[in-house]
């Protein structure tokens, strides 16, 4: 990784804000400045601004202008803002003094400066000017002047020392240019000492001042440490004040957009970007914050680390975007990383949503952000952006990316990937984006089966389908028909569990399937691929079978459908009489030799069987309850899940099961159920039993609370231990 330095630029083949001309003319002017008299110049900008690379430019400027380089101005760069007190501030800055003048060559000029400096100390340390300079400055003097060759002088006097050292100073005829930069790094104490350092040798002939800093910042110092307004303070000392041109937003643009194609280019070939997407990410939640040079060079850094770690499973534009604030509004990026519940499409989130107050909620917000320190317009913008289903909670209009977009494009707004921006950990991932784009497109039927077995008993078939249901319009054509006979024929296997807000795992993916064959374009292709499976059912795809079909059926109109929808219609209506007619003779065979009441879907698989061969499925049924076991069975499969946003439990339509076996006969044998049959079944199934007794003798429309048959249930379980 090649990384951008934060170091300040030193010449101007590297200058890429436009800044050359500006420092051409300061460095001119100052190389030109034919007065005798000592000047302080300020440079002020905001932290960031590249100051520091315009003082470089314009002494390489000054350098060059200089032809007689006996005469060429001498450059003291005096970097203040490590010092600890005034007395170090004082010896810094004339141990870099001393240090260029002992480069002067000429002997006679030194010894004249040595003992100049030399008198002028002793007066100073005479007078004790300890308030105004500190008994350092006197000190150093002496020591510089010593430096210099001269004897220590006993009789001084101020003012004739003064201005013998002025005289001096101006017989040399040559500048000497003192650069003081990053004055507003130092604290209002600092501050304070350096602009009465400035003040008491500033006015010495022949020396200009260079003064770099915040113009705010130090005003604020000043005032806070003299009780004074800091500004009029300021204009005292500096006489000729530079303010560093606006840097356009557009010439910003272009660099950091500069950088961010390089490292995108150089790590990843196949990034895609949604370009009306990114622009309002970048109009949202990037051109508020990036306002210096120094802001991009810390964005892009810390966004190269990033990238690199997380390009394969992730957004550019949201990585992009939350690096912005990990760098530059660390409190917004901290309360996201805290809130996913509240922002992203979570169950959590989604029943909270139905029930809450946008307005209110909005305020709720606003105010959280406004505690932390956040600007509340720009934080809004930020998350409304990047969170769309967040951005309807607080009635924000946002960019509106239905929730399959955000999967397929690996946003932060997907649940299970959002920790992943903010952890690093790619384990939190259950299934990467690489394994998924090859089983898209390069395994073969045995890999896939394999792949997907793997999968569902890893416990992340849900993740996985989801995740293919997103790349459906992704996947190239040859593979249509493949993907969907696997995924069809593995559907039984997977998980029925389904919520308040939740379609279960086999209802994702049969919608997956579903939409895999419409994208087939021939009518033939698609019923050749139902036909296929079919003929090569078993007893535990009856059930998913009889969904698959019946959804064609409804698209039709036929058996529970009310109307027709064309669109939907996956194969011709002669083709679906054939495709019924084969599920019956397959169901048929079946069940001559297999019992299939506890197969995935039971319920569904004698619905579509009854409708089509009424006959053959009610005397299978009345067959098969003639068993105990059976009939407890039954009761399971036709139980009805309810939910609401409290509780939730099972109901039974007594009516319908009254059709097929008296409701009498099935309390009968529940109560009467042995240890050894309850030991059967699972939890859930033992909660439906006793359900089933609880509704018994109540209304068609009495629903059983989970917890109230659980009681039953422990009763059994209790009277077992016994």
């Amino acid at each position: 990784m090649n990384y951008n330095s934060d170091k300040p630029i030193e010449n101007s083949e590297q200058d890429l804000l436009g800044r050359i001309t500006f420092s051409k003319q300061l460095g001119e002017a100052i190389n030109s400045y034919a007065g005798k008299d000592g000047l302080v110049l300020g440079l002020f900008g905001k932290w960031g601004t590249g100051k520091t690379s315009i003082l470089n430019m314009v002494v390489n400027e000054i350098n060059q202008l200089s032809k007689d380089e006996d005469n060429r101005p001498i450059i003291v760069n005096f970097s203040p803002w490590n010092y600890t007190d005034k007395d170090n501030l004082i010896s810094l800055f004339f141990r870099v003094l001393k240090n260029k003048l002992d480069l002067d060559k000429d002997e006679e000029k030194r010894k004249k400066i040595g003992k100049a400096l030399t008198d002028y100390s002793d007066a100073l340390d005479a007078l004790s000017l300890v308030p105004m300079i500190g008994s350092g400055l006197a000190a150093l003097l002496k020591t510089i002047a010593k430096a210099q060759g001269a004897e220590l002088s006993k009789d001084v006097d101020i003012d004739t020392t003064k201005e013998h050292l002025e005289k001096v100073l101006d017989d040399t005829n040559q500048k000497i240019i003192v650069i003081i930069d990053d004055i507003d790094r130092l604290t209002n104490t600092q501050i304070k000492d350096i602009f009465q350092l400035v003040k008491q040798v500033g006015n010495f002939p022949n020396i200009i001042y260079v003064l770099s800093m915040d113009r705010d910042v130090v005003c604020r110092a000043l005032g806070d440490v003299h009780n004074i307004d800091g500004s009029e303070y300021l204009e005292k000392i500096i006489q000729i004040p530079f303010e560093i041109p606006v840097l356009m937003k557009q010439k910003l643009q272009e660099i950091f957009l500069a950088k961010l194609d390089d490292i995108v280019n150089d790590i990843s070939n196949n990034v895609k970007i949604d370009k009306y997407y990114w622009g309002q990410v970048y109009t949202n939640c990037i051109e508020p914050y990036i306002k210096t040079l120094r802001d991009v060079n810390r964005v892009i850094n810390t966004f190269q680390f990033r990238y690199k770690l997380l390009s394969e499973e992730a957004a550019l534009e949201d990585m992009v975007a939350l690096t912005v604030i990990e760098v530059l509004d660390p409190q917004l990026y901290q309360w996201i990383g805290r809130n996913k519940d509240l922002i992203c499409s979570t169950a959590k989130r989604s029943i909270l949503s139905v029930f809450r107050n946008k307005k209110d909620y909005r305020e709720f917000i606003v105010t959280e952000l406004k505690n932390i320190g956040v600007n509340t317009d720009i934080g809004i913008k930020f998350l409304t952006t990047l969170f769309p289903v967040f951005a309807d909670d607080i009635d924000e209009h946002s960019v509106g990316y239905i929730s399959s977009n955000i999967r397929e494009t690996m946003r932060v707004a997907q649940e299970e990937r959002f920790d992943s921006y903010f952890m690093f950990d790619l384990g939190g991932i259950p299934v990467s984006r690489d394994i998924i784009n090859i089983f898209i497109n390069k395994l073969d039927l045995d890999e896939l089966v394999n792949t997907i077995a793997e999968i569902n008993n890893n416990g992340n078939i849900e993740y996985f389908i989801d995740e293919l249901r997103s790349l459906v319009d992704t996947i190239p054509y040859n593979r249509l028909g493949l993907l969907s006979s696997v995924i069809l024929n593995k559907l039984c296997t997977f998980s029925n569990n389904s919520g308040f807000f939740r379609l279960s795992t086999y209802s994702k993916a049969e919608f997956f399937v579903y939409d895999l064959m419409n994208r087939l374009n021939n009518e033939n292709e698609r019923y050749n691929l139902i036909k296929s499976v079919l003929e090569n059912i078993n007893k535990e795809q009856l059930g998913i079978l009889a969904s698959f079909i019946n959804r064609i059926e409804l698209s039709y109109g036929r058996l529970a459908g009310k109307e027709e929808h064309i669109e939907k219609q996956l194969i011709t209506l002669e083709h679906l009489i054939h495709i019924e007619s084969l599920y019956v003779s397959k169901i048929n065979e079946i069940t001559q030799s297999e019992v299939i009441i506890d197969i995935r879907n039971f319920h569904m698989a004698f619905y579509l069987w009854e409708c089509l061969d009424k006959g053959s499925a009610r005397n299978y049924l009345s067959n098969i309850l003639k068993k105990d076991i059976n009939i407890f069975k039954f009761i399971c499969t036709i139980a009805s899940r309810w939910t609401s946003e409290n509780d939730k439990g099972w109901y039974f339509s007594l009516e319908e099961l009254s059709t097929y076996i008296s409701t009498d006969i099935v309390f009968e044998k529940v109560q009467e159920i042995s240890k050894e049959d309850l030991a059967m079944f699972t939890l859930e199934d033992k909660i439906k039993l006793a359900s089933f007794v609880l509704t018994y003798d109540k209304s068609e429309s009495y629903r059983v609370d989970e917890e109230e048959a659980m009681k039953l249930v422990n009763d059994w379980t209790d009277d077992e231990a016994k």
